[in-house]
């Protein structure tokens, strides 16, 4: 029997995967799937230097970092792609590692076309629900060094508060005789009650 067809967009800038943890990811895929093809987003030679061989050995394709990705936390031609890999149609099932944006209107885009989608991350995100299912990705896979980002915010460490800073009551210095003399002068108070007589 034929295993569904699967292609793989995987943003290795959102997940710190080593090139050892994502080879050990696709080989667990493809007990289930046949995976065609993979496109690597947030893919720079020189930070990624172990993805070189294997993404040429196998004629992956690659995307640079977009400037996109600061603004919405999704690569936006991930999302093109996306669209293209729906329209086409020729294969079953789509893996995405994605940033920490808005999948929704992709992840329908693919149902709406009877193609399956599995979100592949660490822990389950806010979107992990709209998928057909989701792939554990293994901390071993991570990058030496890199822990897993927490994803939601009962996780997130809360800062401790800080103290407000004392107010400083400001000190009053005695006022300078001649510039009392000015303010009383301009002031004119003593003449005018002079003239009111």
């Amino acid at each position: 029997m034929n295993k569904p067809k699967m292609i793989v967009l995987a943003d290795i800038a959102a997940l710190k995967v080593s090139c050892v943890g994502f080879q050990q990811i696709i080989k667990n895929l493809e007990t289930k799937f046949d995976v065609v093809s993979c496109k690597f987003y947030g893919y720079v030679a020189k930070r990624n230097r172990d993805y070189n061989e294997y993404i040429a050995a196998n004629g992956f394709e690659t995307s640079l970092p977009s400037a996109s990705r600061r603004r919405n936390k999704l690569d936006s031609r991930q999302v093109i792609d996306s669209a293209d890999v729906a329209a086409v149609g020729k294969i079953d099932a789509v893996g995405l590692i994605v940033g920490e944006g808005d999948i929704l209107p992709v992840v329908n885009m693919f149902s709406s076309k009877g193609i399956d989608t599995y979100d592949i991350n660490i822990n389950e995100g806010k979107y992990t629900y709209a998928y057909t299912g989701f792939i554990a990705v293994p901390i071993s896979a991570l990058r030496e060094g890199y822990a897993a980002p927490p994803t939601r915010k009962s996780q997130t460490s809360v800062a401790p508060k800080k103290a407000p800073k004392p107010v400083v009551q400001p000190v009053k210095k005695p006022e300078n005789p001649y510039v009392a003399e000015a303010k009383k002068i301009l002031d004119a108070s003593d003449l005018m009650n002079k003239y009111r007589r």
